[in-house]
């Protein structure tokens, strides 16, 4: 048996696609699967034992796109699949599913793409045995199979490194003067966008609290894209507080094996956060006031993952605006978002994560 799995989209998204191949093997031990996905995001399924073969494509523009994916059409077709999940539904995704040859191809109810799928499943509204919806969607899905082998479900999403990444890693760290005689706290200090990026003076705020508070080595973790406002976010902090701004993950696989390295992270909510959770390393996230904490927040349901949203510190406001609202002016919403408010958040997730480390306050 033969399936192919399609994840365009992020590299969250991707992640957490991959509970379906881990859990697939599980159902059909002798499954083939493949993982289509672009190939900005294959670091996070690479080394994946239940994935068979990555199919890396790129994002490319709508007109070099349909010239591009006939290639990709034509190796579908020539797999002959059993089983095709096209979990994204997007331009390519849909035409690769139409013209596949797979016997059963499975997606979410689309009341115009009836004819394409044979079985669909509608996306969940609230989180039912989850935190989010988007990992709901996920069992969702997988719970077709389920019916032919009911097998205990691992909803948890996992990143595979091998020891000489995690060795690599280590000694870079250590080359920037990481020596892991107390605990590395990583810091998410920017987020994916400005929309999803908490105020840096904020921010700024944090890292001297964290840093005047606890001996930990603090390391930052953002695109190298951003460098210019790390720049700015060093010229706000105290005089004597000192971080590491590098070494910095070139890719989303070279941060993991940086994460995995260290103890927790604290940040702002981007790839760097799902990837962590599926380290089982602590985290505390930074969630934008346009996002619903209900679709995003993972794994959240035991005390190794925390957050904090604007709606825990003002939920009436969520009565006046609507999301594009919250988004289009997120800076000012951000604002609301007190320094005050999230630091006591943190100091009750570091007083479970650092307990056995010494505080200087």
């Amino acid at each position: 048996m033969k399936a192919l799995l399609i994840q365009y989209n992020n590299v969250g998204d991707v992640l957490l696609s991959s509970v379906i191949p881990n859990n697939l093997k599980k159902i059909y031990p002798d499954i083939k699967i493949d993982f289509l996905c672009y190939k900005k995001c294959m670091g996070v399924i690479q080394r994946n034992p239940n994935i068979d073969r990555i199919i890396a494509t790129i994002d490319a523009e709508p007109i070099r796109s349909l010239l591009f994916i006939y290639k990709y059409i034509r190796l579908v077709r020539s797999e002959k699949y059993d089983i095709l999940i096209d979990m994204s539904q997007n331009f390519n995704s849909i035409l690769l599913t139409l013209f596949s040859k797979a016997k059963i191809k499975y997606s979410y109810y689309n009341s115009f793409l009836t004819k394409i799928y044979d079985k669909t499943v509608s996306k969940v509204d609230e989180p039912i045995t989850q935190t989010c919806t988007l990992l709901e969607d996920r069992l969702i899905i997988l719970k077709e199979f389920l019916k032919d082998n009911p097998v205990p479900v691992d909803p948890l999403a996992k990143i595979f490194l091998a020891e000489d990444e995690i060795q690599d890693a280590k000694e870079k760290m250590m080359n920037a003067g990481i020596f892991f005689k107390r605990p590395v706290i990583m810091l998410g200090v920017l987020g994916s966008n400005i929309h999803n990026t908490w105020t840096i003076g904020n921010m700024a705020k944090l890292i001297d609290f964290i840093w005047a508070n606890y001996r930990a080595d603090l390391l930052f973790t953002y695109l190298p894209s951003q460098y210019k406002q790390v720049n700015e976010l060093l010229s706000l902090l105290n005089s004597n507080t000192k971080v590491f701004v590098q070494p910095v993950g070139k890719s989303i696989r070279e941060f993991a094996a940086f994460m995995h390295n260290s103890t927790l992270f604290i940040g702002n909510n981007s790839r760097f956060v799902m990837a962590t959770k599926a380290l089982q390393k602590p985290t505390f996230t930074i969630y934008p006031p346009y996002i619903s904490r209900k679709d995003v927040a993972c794994y959240e349901n035991t005390n190794l993952h925390q957050s904090v949203h604007l709606h825990d510190f003002s939920p009436r406001l969520y009565e006046d605006f609507y999301q594009n609202e919250l988004k289009n002016d997120s800076s000012k919403f951000y604002l609301m978002l007190s320094n005050e408010f999230v630091i006591a958040k943190v100091k009750s997730f570091l007083k479970e994560h650092l307990i056995t480390f010494n505080k200087i306050k």
